[in-house]
């Protein structure tokens, strides 16, 4: 197995906005598959059997009847359409839960489509086809527009019901069916390789390309959690804390989707920075030190640094709201502070209560559950690397968690292909022969008690605090010349 990681930008233009460029992502795909393939012989680049797609969920890609792009994509964690989410909560909340079985907010892509309606009509009267982040670059592969189901729950505007776009949801838009693609399964065919991007890449032309699925839905099928009861913890960019379930959850403060196995569900309760709160540390607290030393150095410090602090930080506790907040509270407005600081704290007790307060807000998003996990919790993410975090995700969640030996969207990516193709009779059986369980962290119970006590004063901190993030949101607004919309 080969592997490559290429970044690519995002655009911050004004407060609460994240924008990415679509050709970049076509640029970093195309240096991607060369530095993967690097060491491949030309016997070995024919034999690739197939290729898969994942990305972010809800960022779609407006295309034109010449199908250019239009502009710059509003990413998941664009938080700019706070108001006209509230205004379809308001007025078609209940419609829009009947039909989804999700309440809207700033992350689903209905919501950037209703704020683009208003505040860019023009360029909103250009649109010709709506896709999304992965089929964009699907189609620039293989010519063929078309998503899978699960992506198209994360616009809002499927009807989880009856499989099918929702014109009664579309009309809220002024859009018609015909503009959004044609939904398949995550295994079905999404073309073939086209002779033009074989050459970029270096392949041979007319490779099986398959449908592929949102990257969350991908790594929760990916590190084997396929059963009903099944759980998973992902400390990506955002993070996330996944149950299977065999019927579809009424809750409605987390998220619901499909999963890749017909039948189940996956519950999807997230907060908005995880992975990105350590790494906006990082950069802010340990730049000097960074500029001297490896990147994989850099983390070992951090973590020699962190482990030198007992388990709640002396009381330094973080709020993660670094960008508002999705589960349990869905308020843009929310923003990030440290509490408790005193004299004794130094740079080690912060980065430790960074990890702790991201912590703290996936077990604050677990709670809407009806039901936990009564087996170890699976933890994914280049979090789920760090010993010491996934540690502190077993004491904070009081369960065991297991590190698979894989984790990547990219790897549940591969098993939807090769199922795709016959390689596999089922998804099930391409998981249990393809992943495996590399480490089990078990609770340490002195630890445990420690943040039960620490996690009921997160709690009441973002109860005690919150008119407060919204007054200094509105101050910060003003000052920046933009309203809040």
């Amino acid at each position: 197995m080969s592997e490559a990681y290429v970044p690519y930008p995002s655009y911050y233009p004004f407060p609460r906005w994240v924008e990415q460029e679509p050709e970049q992502w076509i640029e970093a795909a195309v240096e991607g598959v060369h530095k993967t393939l690097a060491s491949f012989t030309a016997e070995q680049r024919a034999e690739i059997a197939a290729i898969g797609f994942s990305a972010p969920h809800h960022v779609a890609v407006l295309l034109d009847k010449r199908r250019r792009v239009l502009r710059r994509v509003i990413m998941w964690n664009d938080q700019r359409s706070g108001e006209e989410a509230r205004y379809l909560a308001d007025h078609y909340g209940d419609l829009i839960f009947r039909i989804t079985n999700n309440r809207p907010s700033p992350t689903w892509t209905l919501s950037h489509l209703l704020w683009l309606s208003k505040h860019e009509p023009r360029l909103y009267e250009q649109i010709d086809r709506i896709v999304f982040m992965k089929d964009y670059v699907r189609y620039r592969f293989s010519g063929e527009l078309a998503t899978d189901y699960i992506e198209a729950e994360g616009t809002l505007l499927y009807d989880i019901h009856q499989h099918e776009w929702s014109q009664q949801l579309l009309s809220l838009l002024s859009l018609d069916r015909t503009m959004l693609p044609e939904v398949k399964r995550p295994t079905d065919s999404g073309g073939r390789l086209l002779q033009e991007m074989a050459n970029r890449l270096r392949l041979p032309p007319g490779i099986p390309i398959i449908i592929g699925t949102a990257d969350t839905a991908a790594e929760v099928y990916g590190c084997g959690t396929v059963e009903e009861g099944d759980g998973v913890v992902k400390l990506a960019t955002a993070g996330n804390f996944t149950i299977v379930s065999s019927e579809l959850p009424t809750n409605t403060n987390i998220i619901i989707y499909e999963h890749v196995v017909k039948g189940l569900y996956y519950q999807n309760s997230a907060t908005n920075f995880a992975a990105s709160s350590f790494r906006w540390f990082k950069e802010a607290f340990y730049k000097e030190v960074e500029e001297q030393v490896s990147a994989r150095r850099i983390y070992s410090l951090i973590d020699e640094e962190i482990a030198g602090i007992s388990p709640g930080a002396e009381g330094l506790i973080f709020q993660p709201y670094l960008n508002g907040e999705r589960s349990p509270h869905w308020d843009p407005y929310l923003r990030a502070s440290f509490f408790g600081l005193t004299a004794r704290h130094g740079r080690p007790h912060f980065a430790r209560a960074v990890l702790e307060g991201v912590g703290f807000s996936i077990r604050d998003a677990g709670a809407e559950y009806s039901a936990r996990p009564d087996k170890p919790i699976k933890i994914i993410g280049g979090g789920g690397k760090s010993p010491i975090w996934t540690q502190m995700m077993a004491d904070i969640l009081k369960a065991e968690m297991e590190v698979p030996q894989v984790s990547d969207a990219s790897f549940g990516n591969c098993l939807l292909a090769a199922t795709g193709i016959g390689w596999f009779s089922d998804l099930k059986e391409a998981v249990r022969q393809a992943q495996k369980i590399v480490a089990k962290v078990a609770p340490i119970e002195e630890h445990v008690k420690v943040y039960d006590e620490l996690f009921d004063i997160y709690r009441e901190l973002h109860t005690s605090t919150k008119q407060l993030s919204h007054r200094l949101t509105e101050w910060m607004d003003s000052t920046s010349g933009e309203q809040r919309n």
